[in-house]
């Protein structure tokens, strides 16, 4: 034997042995069956205990200093060597389950849109990221493929959206926006050399992420024209159809009009079906944000209020709000497949090329611009199924007439302006300022703000302020599932108590 061919025999005697090494330390990530179900129990209890604390913990934060600090180090860091699961969970679990300055789900969170997040939906994770099917192609896991399909032709029927829809699951309204935008401008074959002259036509209330999609899509330079609203915070559709037509004849292009369904200031709904009239004839892409107002359109005693959402040319909303999942769950539809298809099917790379000739119809990859995503229809599926739509329309419906029931209740404390709410977001604020307190420099703006601080002065209560029009008001927002008529008791109580502190 030559002195070359032993020396090879033992680089490969040395590589077995380092490979043989290398094995004993890799084969700790897959984990044992005894392992699995201890880490699961310990997971579940700390989440049990977590959930029925909850209702009675506060719904804020102290928000101190040094507890901020101590929670943030006790964050572990990342190194080279492990810990035992039950010190990175006390590590979770005292850094971030113990110290949330926002609790998120809880039946007092009246503030922006309360987060949500059914049981159902964290088993779902768990299966979704145990399992881990590939969801984007049909030749990888078509049971998966059909389960996110079934959810978004479900969501399309309830606003009467045509069989030539096609959608797909985002992580939110931002993305499922984007995507939308994005299929706008390239069906009507938009250039970047005339994007300075492209026209967003929006509300004043339209929420400011449709400005962040123009930007992130490269469409920056078009205008965003702002439309005045109604008396009741709709976006005016005779003054839409001036601006277009002014637009026009100043050589700019009427590209978008960015409606909403439940703005996230107001809660108001814009007159879908006359800005529909509008789009048509003028030739613009009509898009509906539904993102927290659209599963409201489960509820016969709003229904109405969507009519004309059928219309548009595309429509985003987050079953993140309105049927309670952890956040992470967005859904965008667009009405005429062959455009959303266009706007994002890419030619697959070379390693893709011995893939099943049937893979090419309508995957989900082809109708989004994500390439790998968590499987999210599961979040979204396994808590319809359990619970049945009719849970969750019963549970919407409670929402919309716990804020009518918020409106009256308001109504009836002196001094108090209260808008009546078209969806579950209500807004008020005090007027009746002793004139002795403004002549003293203290105006309505200041002693509404002054009452936020003293309604959640301890925690108990979340509530949030907002500017509509120049006026600054408090807003309630009536969308975590577990709240009920005495959670809602207990914010008019502390209104009115606030107001005696305030006003002696």
């Amino acid at each position: 034997m030559s002195s070359s061919e032993k020396s090879d025999l033992s680089s490969e005697e040395e590589l077995v042995q380092k490979l043989a090494e290398l094995r004993l330390v890799s084969a700790r990530l897959d984990v044992g069956p005894e392992e699995r179900q201890d880490w699961t129990q310990k997971a579940q209890q700390r989440v049990s205990q977590y959930l029925q604390d909850l209702p009675n913990s506060k719904v804020l934060g102290d928000g101190d200093q040094q507890e901020i600090e101590e929670a943030v180090k006790a964050v572990l860091p990342i190194t080279e060597e492990p810990v035992s699961f039950d010190t990175a969970l006390e590590s979770f679990c005292s850094s971030v389950g113990d110290h949330m300055l926002m609790r998120e789900g809880h039946p007092n969170y009246f503030a922006y849109v309360p987060g949500n997040s059914l049981y159902p939906s964290a088993i779902g994770d768990f299966l979704a990221a145990a399992f881990n099917p590939y969801a984007l192609v049909s030749y990888a896991c078509p049971a998966a493929v059909q389960m996110q399909h079934s959810l978004i032709r479900w969501v399309a029927g309830l606003f009467g959206y045509p069989e030539s829809c096609a959608g797909n699951l985002t992580s939110g309204g931002t993305v499922g926006n984007l995507i939308a935008i994005a299929t706008a401008r390239d069906a009507k074959k938009l250039k970047a050399k005339d994007y300075h002259r492209c026209v967003v036509y929006l509300s004043e209330l339209t929420h400011d992420g449709i400005g962040k999609v123009l930007h992130t899509i490269g469409m920056g330079e078009a205008v965003l024209r702002k439309i005045p609203v109604t008396e009741r915070f709709g976006m005016d559709a005779e003054k839409l159809d001036e601006a277009i037509e002014k637009d026009t004849k100043e050589g700019l292009i009427p590209f978008a009009i960015a409606a909403t369904t439940g703005t996230t200031d107001v809660g108001s709904v814009d007159p879908i079906a006359e800005l529909a009239d509008v789009a048509e004839k003028h030739g613009v892409w009509l898009h509906v944000d539904a993102c927290y107002g659209g599963f409201f359109v489960l509820c016969d005693s709003v229904k109405h209020l969507f009519k004309g959402v059928e219309r548009a040319d595309s429509f985003t909303c987050d079953p993140h709000k309105g049927l309670f999942v952890p956040f992470g769950a967005g859904l965008v539809l667009v009405r005429n497949w062959k455009q959303l298809l266009t706007s994002n099917r890419r030619t697959p790379v070379s390693t893709l090329q011995d893939r099943p000739t049937f893979a090419r119809q309508l995957n989900p990859e082809d109708l989004t611009f994500e390439q790998s995503t968590h499987f999210r229809a599961v979040r979204v599926w396994l808590p319809l199924q359990v619970f049945g739509v009719g849970t969750f329309r019963a549970a919407l419906q409670e929402k919309l007439y716990l804020s009518q029931y918020l409106y009256h209740k308001l109504k009836a404390v002196p001094g108090l302006f209260v808008l009546e709410p078209q969806l579950s977001i209500v807004l008020f604020r005090y007027e009746g300022v002793p004139e002795q307190q403004q002549q003293q420099g203290c105006p309505a703006a200041e002693v509404n703000l002054r009452l936020l601080a003293h309604v959640c002065r301890d925690g108990r209560l979340f509530l949030a302020s907002t500017t509509v029009l120049g006026q600054t008001y408090l807003r309630a927002c009536v969308l975590a599932f577990r709240t009920h008529r005495e959670h809602v008791d207990s914010l008019v109580a502390a209104v009115t108590d606030g107001l005696k502190q305030l006003l002696g």
